[in-house]
């Protein structure tokens, strides 16, 4: 079967949970034919992808989160009067989506929470299958709970999930744990999306505390901490657009570029992890066993979403900032073990994938 991607390229996890469908779609004897990625305008395709994908894309302007010059929150208005502004050319590219996908002849498409495959399914009514995967599917599931959030953020959570889902033939949900199907609102529960190349490290702990943040400015808090605290080892990640290679502003403290392979070697080596709720990041220490400390950046209602279910599903705690780590080293030793449990669903993935491939293309 040929298979073509729609993958959102902001932020790290759409991109390996779409080298991961490949690798699984691979094994099982299909062809990836190609991408389309939604990139920050003026970006190209993102070094994870062009590294670990191997197929061609194609990448064209999208949708993207801004944050705030001035804190270090999420810029809610900005986010939302600037996308709007752009909705026009977003939706113009649906011509260019629809030459790429005439040139690659796919069977199935699989979008990864890209609006550009739900701008081209409302222009060209194609009768391509389309699978949609993406956490954020969980928010529209009867079952779900959701937290407190302010109108606008829960608004544009929303039309992002909608946009993204519009024509979708299957919405498939990623899950830290079981859930049964929502299919009144075409929602299928599946576990999380991880790559080989996770799941065949062997944890060990060296005794420092593996950091990261999605907002360089949240960095100012972990410093502070670490300077407070000079017998607590961290290695942090970080994405400064000016950041060097390595950073060492403390005998304590390293700051490191994001780098997927040196990120997934400190997550095998570390105590715990402390982070913005990714939900990537946050499998990858389920499955290995390491324990989490999540605060979502300020006004980011998805990583709100993601640290509550991940502490419903027994990862680890809940914070409000860098400055809390004192108290999830407290919680380490009382830490309950779930990785068994999360690895055994976890490795259903395979079979719900290719039973909702053939369910789509009957």
């Amino acid at each position: 079967m040929r298979i073509l991607f729609f993958i959102q390229g902001e932020g790290r996890g759409h991109q390996t949970q779409a080298i991961a469908m490949a690798e699984l779609l691979r094994k099982a004897g299909h062809e990836v034919v190609g991408a389309v990625v939604g990139t920050t305008q003026g970006r190209g395709i993102p070094s994870l992808l062009e590294q670990h994908l191997e197929v061609p894309m194609r990448a064209l302007a999208s949708p993207a989160l801004l944050y705030s010059e001035k804190s270090k929150s999420l810029a809610v208005w900005k986010t939302f009067w600037e996308n709007l502004k752009q909705g026009g050319h977003y939706f113009q590219q649906a011509t260019q989506v629809e030459a790429y996908i005439q040139e690659k002849r796919p069977d199935v498409i699989i979008n990864f929470y890209e609006m550009l495959c739900g701008l081209w399914r409302l222009r060209f009514k194609s009768s391509i299958p389309v699978l949609s995967v993406a956490h954020q599917y969980l928010l529209q599931h009867a079952e779900f709970k959701l937290p407190a959030s302010s109108f606008l953020q829960h608004r544009i959570v929303n039309t992002v999930t909608r946009l993204s889902g519009l024509g979708t033939t299957r919405k498939l949900a990623l899950s830290f744990y079981e859930m049964p199907d929502d299919q009144k609102q075409n929602i299928y529960v599946i576990p999380p999306l991880l790559r080989a190349e996770v799941k065949a490290l062997v944890p060990v702990n060296e005794g420092f505390i593996l950091a990261y943040m999605t907002h360089y400015k949240l960095e100012d808090d972990l410093r502070t901490y670490c300077k407070q605290h000079p017998e607590v080892q961290v290695m942090a990640f970080w994405a400064h657009p000016e950041a060097k290679e390595v950073e060492t502003p403390l005998p304590n403290y390293s700051l490191h570029r994001v780098d997927a392979q040196l990120f997934l070697d400190a997550m095998r080596r570390c105590t715990g992890l402390v982070s913005t709720s990714g939900f990537e990041s946050i499998c990858e220490a389920m499955y290995l066993g390491k324990p989490v400390m999540l605060f979502p950046t300020p006004q980011h209602f998805e990583q709100a979403v993601n640290a509550i279910d991940a502490a419903r599903a027994g990862a680890g705690i809940r914070a409000t900032s860098f400055l809390e780590m004192g108290r999830f080293l407290e919680y380490l030793p009382h830490h309950q073990p779930i990785d068994e449990t999360f690895r055994a669903w976890q490795h259903q993935l395979e079979a719900k994938i290719l039973e909702h491939l053939a369910a789509v293309t009957r």
